[in-house]
């Protein structure tokens, strides 16, 4: 895979590349991190996506169940890069469910660089999320080809809407970056963000998702931090594979 991004990347004259996941299996996941290692060839951009996301042609299941809840999946994706190196040369992107200022700031306090939002902006655009996006009968005219539908989206007016709801979200998040005492977002972190877990115990994200160190799961490494080891008790089951590539790659290098 990272040959094909590769290729890609060469074919487009060097324009970003990247893929996008919603995180199914961690060891799979890891993976990608390890071919990223050996190969040395990193994509530009994962897009992460939560359970949460899913269009209104998707199948119902399939938007209610299946893949890793957002907050989860991109805390993994962000310690997974984090912990083989190679978190600096690739940007994390957020989608699933990213709606308002606030949804926007957690995202950057789980690892996020930036977000994605379709959602959102479907429902400034008019959607009234009838689920028939795929069948061009959408009463809306949002998704049909039927010029009688298409006639209920008035463009110049829809346009000014979608640019109204833009401009008020991302004022929002900069208003709770002032308030948290931040001036860029890539100095949000999980301490300013905190959950309530229980009727009687809040936790910051930091707590409930530790960032593991840098290069914490590459070959050789020794790291007994707290953050790592409960990241062994979070995902041991799903990290045998990871285990022994890690024994393999030592046992090459002495």
């Amino acid at each position: 895979m990272m040959h094909f991004i590769q290729h890609l990347r060469e074919l487009s004259g060097g324009k970003p590349t990247g893929f996008k996941l919603c995180v199914g299996r961690p060891d799979e996941l890891l993976a990608l991190t390890h071919a990223m290692v050996e190969t040395g060839i990193t994509p530009d951009f994962i897009t992460v996506d939560g359970a949460e996301g899913g269009t209104g042609a998707a199948p119902l299941e399939f938007s209610n169940s299946i893949g890793m809840p957002l907050v989860e999946g991109l805390r993994l994706v962000h310690n997974a890069l984090v912990g083989t190196g190679v978190r600096k040369r690739v940007k994390v992107i957020a989608t699933g469910r990213v709606l308002t200022g606030m949804d926007i700031i957690r995202c950057l306090a789980l690892g996020a660089d930036t977000c994605n939002a379709a959602r959102a902006f479907m429902f400034a655009l008019g959607c009234i999320q009838s689920l028939k996006c795929n069948t061009n009968k959408c009463p809306t005219g949002v998704t049909s080809q039927d010029p009688n539908l298409m006639n209920g989206l008035v463009v110049p007016d829809k346009a000014e809407r979608v640019l109204r709801f833009h401009h008020k979200t991302v004022h929002a998040a900069l208003e709770i970056m002032g308030a948290i005492g931040v001036e860029r977002p890539d100095q949000v972190e999980g301490k300013h963000v905190f959950k309530r877990v229980s009727s009687t115990k809040v936790l910051s994200y930091e707590q409930q998702y530790p960032e593991i160190e840098e290069g914490s799961l590459l070959p050789g490494k020794h790291n007994n931090s707290p953050a790592i080891q409960r990241w062994y008790e979070t995902w041991g089951l799903h990290l045998q594979a990871h285990k022994e590539w890690q024994k393999k790659h030592h046992a090459a290098q002495a």
